[in-house]
């Protein structure tokens, strides 16, 4: 079975070092991001364009400095106060207008416009007038639906190009809500009831919940994004609900053969459907939903945490993992903007043919993906233009929309990467394009020191040391008698070369396929992110991995531990430690006496441990790691943290003739050594299971 195909032109792992860059600056190829500062500027400023002519549909009038139906501002209110201060505005006694009569019209302007964008962030709270007000701010049509005779019921109706909505109210109490894609083909109004019932749940109180407490945040976030469909559609001619759904097709598909391509390999015979789902999410082309952990509209889902992890029965692992955090793309539209390389949004669902997979090519292995590549979308010739003979002359109008790919949640990479993925024909959406940042601060930000000169990008230039103090269970063999006891550890991170890093947030693309190109390299930045926040980040106490679901280890009559492979021995290792999680035997003390008797054992046995741990990003990012390991011995590990997030053990000590068999039998593999760290996934855990199944 193949994995995702990698980008053209290999991705190679060549990348720039903070001493490589010029001027403080990373090299890019001349292609120019959407969202420029000029660009974002007139995109967002009241006094230029904000839509498009395809985009000029029946809305609220506008009101103070070009935003719609923005309510009035009360300058005297305390949040108000808080945003002039924030803008260094001065007092509020010195009065607004002697303020902006200082300053040039555009610079009033600016101000102006900061401050409101300030005070709309925040979203209200659940009423008739704040979801009406929401609804006009986002260009949608409002209107009441009277009560009818002595109802006290009454409903508001919004309505877009595309979209309708309809919410009961009774006393500012949201009763019920219906949401409808009246003009859109099935493969969109079939979705509508799931996301219906998202926003209903965002607009309902809970239980104990009074009136007018509810904040809007979370309807405001979803209704968004299904509002920014609307506000780009056209209605007839263009139909973006129909444009993410075709795509959600195409991916469905891909999904469903690559589920059953899984199955067929020998290597996962007997795995459970919940496993084969969790290795098309981590290893091929990913899963895609429409509406689902909360969120309305396509996600395209692509790392799961704890991917490897097992608990003590199969529906405890996969209830774990349907409940763990993951890591997906919002898939959607927005505006096209002209300097960015991306072509415009095509209506389809044939981005793959329906046998999914094509015949090989000679230079091609195993099975290929059959990609498709739809005509683009062209939109009608509006009435009062078809009476004009030189309208044939021109060419057909496209879209003036674009797909969206929002990270979420954002990640961090290398600017080798970034680079790369731009390479791909997608606009790559800088957040902070003049912010010099290195990736190991990214991922694990610097206190700020006051005391320094330096500048910030001379600062991330250097080479960096990072310690951290962390309590990780000791778990003993379940062979022994000995007790579940608190190991110190002290982690100390070196990083000697610093490479400069960027922040994925959001990029548009013409073609799903991209996407599914650039996943095994994201999923090798997220898991080496992950290693370093869970292994690096000081944490208040104790902190055992997913020990919030009580698991017992699964034993024999004796009361042993069965084991049959090395990974159960893995299994044993941890069921134990979260068995033992709830006993006094690691239940954490505050007092100096309880902490200094954890710090040795009966027979005189220090429980510390000092791991450290020296990071390169180039040319592929590697952990070496070191830490005593037995009496005689000190561990030296090298690993490589790979594409899909796979950990290969590059060079190890800790293996060899006299430890090679384990106490259940069968041979001890070097690859184990990266399959436990890519299940732990945490340095100092995984240390502890070398050290105490390993090294005794």
């Amino acid at each position: 079975m193949t994995t995702p195909t990698p980008m053209k032109h290999a991705l190679s792992q060549q990348g720039k070092t903070p001493s490589q860059s010029q001027h403080g600056a990373v090299a890019t190829p001349p292609v120019s991001t959407p969202f420029s500062a000029a660009h974002a500027a007139s995109a967002f400023s009241p006094h230029g364009p904000r839509s498009s002519p395809q985009q000029v549909k029946k809305s609220p009038a506008t009101t103070l400095g070009g935003h719609p139906s923005v309510p009035s501002v009360n300058f005297d209110s305390p949040s108000a106060a808080a945003a002039l201060s924030a803008l260094n505005m001065g007092s509020l006694d010195s009065g607004l207008s002697g303020f902006l009569g200082r300053t040039s019209e555009d610079e009033r302007a600016r101000r102006l416009d900061a401050m409101i964008d300030i005070l709309s962030q925040r979203k209200g709270l659940v009423s008739e007038v704040g979801l009406e007000r929401l609804a006009k701010r986002l260009g949608l049509e409002v209107f009441w639906d009277a009560p009818v005779s002595n109802e006290k019921k009454k409903s508001l109706i919004i309505a877009g190009a595309a979209l309708e909505l309809s919410i009961d109210f009774q006393k500012d109490i949201v009763l019920s809500l219906s949401l409808n894609f009246p003009e859109s083909a099935d493969i969109v109004s079939k979705h509508a009831a799931a996301a219906g019932e998202i926003l209903l749940k965002d607009l309902q109180l809970e239980d104990g919940q009074l009136p007018l407490t509810k904040s809007l945040a979370g309807f405001a976030d979803n209704f968004e994004r299904l509002a920014m469909l609307d506000k780009l559609s056209l209605n007839p001619g263009l139909n973006l609900y129909e444009a993410v759904a075709g795509v959600y097709e195409s991916l469905f598909r891909l999904h469903h053969w690559e589920i059953q391509k899984l199955k067929e390999e020998p290597a996962f015979a007997g795995k459970r459907d919940f496993e084969i789902e969790c290795l098309a999410i981590c290893t091929r082309s990913g899963r895609p939903t429409m509406n689902s952990r909360h969120k309305t509209g396509l996600s395209l889902d692509y790392w799961k945490q704890g991917r490897n992890f097992k608990r003590e029965t199969p529906e405890q692992t996969a209830e774990m993992i349907d409940n763990s955090k993951t890591w997906s793309l919002l898939i959607g539209c927005t505006s096209l903007n002209p300097n960015n390389p991306v072509s415009p949004v095509r209506i389809s669902d044939k981005w793959i043919s329906v046998d999914v997979e094509r015949m090989p090519l000679p230079d091609e292995l195993g099975p290929v993906v059959d990609w498709l590549d739809p005509p683009p979308t062209y939109l009608p010739t509006p009435e009062d233009e078809k009476s004009d003979p030189g309208v044939l002359l021109h060419a057909p109008r496209l879209p003036e929309a674009v797909f969206q790919a929002i990270f979420d949640p954002p990640i961090h990479i290398s600017a080798d990467l970034w680079d790369k993925i731009r390479q791909l024909g997608v606009g790559v959406v800088d957040s902070a394009p003049e912010k010099l940042t290195t990736f190991d601060n990214l991922v694990l930000p610097q206190a700020p020191n006051t005391g320094n000169l330096k500048s910030s990008d001379q600062a991330n230039a250097e080479a960096r040391t990072t310690v951290c103090h962390k309590k990780i269970p000791n778990f003993p063999h379940p062979n022994e008698s000995e007790e579940v006891q608190i190991m110190n550890h002290t982690n100390t991170l070196y990083v000697y070369e610093p490479v400069y890093g960027k922040t994925l947030t959001e990029l548009t693309f013409s073609h799903p396929q991209h996407l599914v190109m650039m996943l095994p390299h994201l999923r090798q930045y997220v898991f080496l992110s992950i290693l370093l926040e869970n292994s690096f980040e000081e944490d208040a106490g104790t902190n055992i991995t997913f020990s919030s679901t009580k698991v017992s280890p699964t034993t024999a009559g004796d009361g042993t531990i069965m084991t049959k492979t090395n990974m159960d021995e893995f299994s044993g290792f941890m069921q134990s430690g979260l068995n033992g999680g709830s006993s006094a035997g690691i239940r954490q003390e505050d007092d100096a006496a309880a902490e200094t008797k954890r710090g040795a054992n009966e027979t005189g046995k220090k429980l510390d441990l000092n791991i450290d741990v020296t990071l390169t990003i180039l040319p592929v990012p590697r952990l070496q790691i070191v830490f005593p390991f037995s009496e005689n011995k000190t561990a030296n590990i090298l690993l490589e943290i790979r594409e899909n997030g796979h950990v290969h053990v590059e060079a190890q000590n800790v293996l060899d003739e006299g430890n090679m068999m384990g106490k259940n039998g069968r041979t001890r593999r070097v690859e184990d050594i990266g399959l436990v760290l890519e299940a732990l996934e945490d340095i100092g855990k995984w240390a502890n299971f070398l050290v105490t199944r390993w090294g005794n």
